[in-house]
């Protein structure tokens, strides 16, 4: 009897993403009541009729211009939802609504410093590094270029298309005459992307929204067993930050924010201990981010109050200083770097880069509008103070073939004598790192963190 109700589980489960895939489902059917027993209890199910019939944003993100919240987002796709499911997916270039934007916003100040266009736009929206904050700004933005108000902001990074390809296979787009697959999905979006930048402002529009298509169209027409791997591979995307959502719907977002879903900078952290968070957003207008090689390096000395520093490395393997596009899009890696540390108990003594010395940033350096300011402040650092977090912000720019390095040193009383607990975070975008904590002086932990990560050393 046991098989038998979980063998109709995962049918129900089965039938019921299929149902809603193709428009076909309904709450008052067998599948949709016997699903709703089978998963009662678990977060999210439970909701499922205030999650449908909304509309919704999700960001196309790529990684390897990366940003706060993954990627630059040089595309969106619109999905649309009624009572039956899936009824829509349309996907537009992020130019699209950014040109539409009544009115100026002024920019953060490294946009404007690497920019130098003098406004903030939708195209630069995901530039917070809590996700919830990101996602209220790009649904702002949409709105003011006249897209319809949103119910919720996702947002994909390029390897998550990957390993949609890599499950349900290659597809064929006849008006292209292109066969795209997962190994050259990203060479064939950049293409069409520079035939955008080169006059041909619908081509870009065109390739993603017939990719979006066929993915869909034969997502619609998968296999059991497809399904059952593409459940896993959002799951796992989801668990490690590279898919990330925020709804309005606040009951809803609980659910999310319990789920570790969100993206918020304070996920996962019980506010003891120590915190880090390291947030690259590439301003080179390059793909740079496809041949960096990150290290992360904290050192604590136990005392009253304990002394650390922290030493970002950036090894740049790009072969050119600059894109030679069609073959190649990276070059010197412009970075504007974010490293969170908490608020209280916390005191930064120091800014290194590459061995020289950064002058805190004071109110003079700011007297004049952000929107005005031409060339990059890398000689200072700033710090924005964040509910129980601080946020040091400075450009770290490393030549192709070159390797970078920043140190922070810092005072911290936060941690008992007896131990050193701290919860390191992997921004969404970048796969991995290499982590290295020592401890007065000896290596206690030296790792890859592909997730965020909880770690205790007692001493």
């Amino acid at each position: 009897m046991g098989l038998a109700l979980a063998g109709g589980c995962s049918y129900s489960v089965l039938d019921t993403t299929g149902r809603l895939i193709n428009n076909r489902y309904s709450e008052s059917g067998v599948s949709a009541k016997f699903f709703g027993w089978c998963t009662n209890g678990l977060p999210i199910t439970d909701k499922l009729e205030r999650i449908i019939n909304k509309t919704y944003i999700v960001l196309l993100q790529n990684n390897t211009e990366l940003r706060a919240t993954g990627g630059f987002a040089g595309s969106f796709a619109k999905i649309t939802f009624d009572r039956k499911g899936l009824k829509d997916i349309l996907v537009k270039d992020i130019y699209q609504p950014d040109g539409q934007l009544p009115g100026h916003v002024e920019p953060p100040y490294p946009i404007q410093e690497s920019f130098k266009q003098g406004w903030w736009k939708l195209r630069d929206a995901n530039w917070d590094a809590d996700f919830a904050s990101a996602a209220a700004a790009v649904s702002w933005f949409l709105e003011q270029g006249g897209e319809e108000k949103v119910d919720g902001v996702m947002a994909v990074n390029l390897d998550l298309l990957r390993g949609w390809l890599e499950v349900v296979g290659p597809m064929e787009l006849v008006t292209f005459n292109e066969t795209v697959t997962s190994k050259n999905l990203y060479t064939l979006a950049q293409r069409y992307a520079e035939l955008r930048v080169g006059g041909n402002k619908t081509e870009k529009r065109e390739f993603l929204g017939a990719v979006g298509a066929a993915l869909w169209e034969k997502t619609r027409n998968a296999k059991p067993g497809q399904l059952v791997r593409l459940a896993g591979l959002m799951i796992d995307e989801l668990s490690k930050k590279q898919i990330l959502v925020w709804v309005k719907d606040e009951e809803v977002q609980g659910d999310f924010e319990r789920m570790r879903w969100t993206g918020r900078l304070v996920t996962g952290w019980d506010g003891s201990g120590d915190y880090l968070y390291v947030v690259d957003s590439n301003l080179g207008a390059n793909k740079a981010d496809c041949c960096i090689d990150r290290g992360v390096r904290q050192e604590i000395e136990k005392g009253s109050p304990d002394r650390g520093k922290i030493t970002l490395t950036l090894r740049n393997n790009n072969e050119f200083s600059a894109a030679k596009p069609p073959i190649f899009w990276g070059g010197d890696y412009i970075d504007y770097v974010r490293v969170i540390v908490p608020g209280t108990a916390v005191k930064i003594t120091a800014v290194k880069v590459n061995g020289n010395n950064l002058r805190q940033a004071t109110e003079k350096d700011f007297l004049i509008p952000n929107s005005t300011r031409q060339k990059r402040s890398e000689d200072m650092f700033v710090i924005e103070r964040r509910g129980d977090l601080q946020i040091i912000g400075f450009w770290l720019v490393v030549p192709a073939k070159k390797e970078g390095t920043a140190q922070i040193e810092l005072e911290n009383g936060r941690n008992i004598p007896q131990e050193y607990k701290v919860w390191v975070k992997r921004q969404p975008g970048v796969e991995f790192f290499d982590y290295e904590l020592l401890v007065n002086g000896e290596v206690r932990v030296h790792e890859t963190i592909d997730r965020d990560r909880s770690i205790l050393i007692k001493i």
